[in-house]
């Protein structure tokens, strides 16, 4: 959906209120209770910040068109709140150490470590019905089968995303979720590898967060470098005028007052990082099936 530029889709508006044609349908929310379903990307100018879905209860009328709208028309505002409270948080030192699983086709676990047990239950267990895992692995195990499935010269659609997300846990922590197959095609098993973010994985969400503008990124990737004015107007191509008219947006947007103020928030351990290669993030974005 964030792909196809759509931010939200009712189940019966795709299938023409044909629900049973989507398996996913049949298979678990129609035993469960529920028909129509709505789902609902969370973004603005500043990104995608999150996703919604939203069923009803069988016997209950479908979501209508001026619902998806209202729905619609709010995703940017919701969209801005869930950036901003971003800042609210206090920063937490995390502890946890590298977690290890290992799923079989199937997304069952078959081997784990006590510290992958850890993070799957910080994470929560998914949305949807009869899941054990948290939506996050499974989505980044998909794409560690599709990129395998690419390798062997089975047909596909542009460039695979990596199988990697970065995601927030309930306690609030950031984690790096990382798949890959352990050995060849797509039925292989596939090893996962869970960890805390580090601050170079963190960056480049802390500068959407902040809504730095791409010009503003380079210019506080050289100030981390710890380039000074006149070299980083030579670098970039632009007047030293220019650098401190971007630096002093930086600095307001950032709420510091010095170049040592901006690296220590954005960077933590004063390491120059880079803010216009973030981290790819895999979406679950395969639609209604």
């Amino acid at each position: 959906m964030a792909r196809a530029g759509r931010t939200a889709a009712s189940l019966s508006d795709v299938t023409a209120g044909e629900l049973d044609l989507s398996r996913r349908h049949r298979e678990v929310r129609r035993p469960g209770g529920y028909s129509d379903e709505l789902r609902v990307v969370l973004s603005s100018s500043t990104g995608t910040w999150g996703a919604l879905t939203v069923f009803r209860e069988t016997g209950r009328p479908h979501f209508s068109p001026s619902e998806v709208r209202l729905v619609t028309s709010l995703t940017g505002l919701v969209a801005d709140g869930l950036r901003r409270s971003l800042l609210l948080d206090d920063a937490r030192a995390d502890r946890h150490d590298t977690g290890m699983l290992v799923l079989a086709p199937d997304d069952s676990v078959d081997l784990a470590n006590p510290v992958a047990e850890e993070w799957i239950d910080e994470l929560g267990i998914g949305t949807r019905a009869g899941t054990t895992l948290p939506l996050v692995i499974r989505a980044v195990a998909r794409q560690a089968r599709a990129i395998g499935g690419r390798e062997k010269g089975q047909v596909g659609e542009g460039s695979p995303r990596p199988a990697r997300a970065r995601v927030r846990t309930k306690a609030g922590r950031w984690v790096i979720v990382r798949a890959s197959l352990l050995g060849e095609g797509t039925t292989a098993p596939v090893a996962i590898l869970l960890e805390a973010a580090r601050p170079a994985e963190m960056a480049p969400l802390l500068a959407d967060v902040y809504g730095l503008t791409s010009q503003e990124r380079r210019v506080t990737e050289c100030v981390a470098q710890g380039l000074p004015t006149r070299q980083i107007a030579n670098q970039l191509r632009m007047s030293t005028y220019t650098v401190q008219d971007h630096l002093k947006s930086i600095f307001s947007k950032t709420g510091t007052g010095s170049r040592g103020d901006l690296v220590a928030r954005l960077f933590f351990d004063q390491r120059a990082m880079r803010l216009t290669a973030p981290t790819a993030v895999p979406r679950e974005l395969s639609g209604f099936r």
